[in-house]
């Protein structure tokens, strides 16, 4: 799903029907060097956390959690970039 969304003159941005259905509606807006980035807002976050934390297996060490908290997040980095890359080839042509 990649389409060409404009500001108005007041600065909003309408993103779609399929997003926000897909979303939601409300969106954290992280303004980055050369991006914006929308991140859907939880309805609930801790019932999520919570959720997330039964999953993770109880031998587990901090240390290990870290590790691979911070391996998925550099894998999530490197996906969102390369996301962005296949988004500006579609918006040159």
């Amino acid at each position: 799903m990649a389409e060409v969304a404009v500001c108005d003159e007041r600065g909003r941005i309408t993103i779609g029907k399929e997003a926000t259905d897909k979303l939601g509606r409300k969106f954290h807006v992280v303004v980055m060097p050369r991006e914006i980035v929308l991140i859907p807002v939880s309805k609930n976050p801790l019932k999520e956390l919570a959720e997330l934390g039964k999953k993770i297996p109880k031998h587990l060490k901090l240390e290990d959690l870290k590790k691979f908290a911070e391996e998925e997040a550099v894998k999530e980095a490197m996906g969102n970039l390369e996301r962005l890359k296949k988004l500006k080839k579609i918006s040159r042509r």
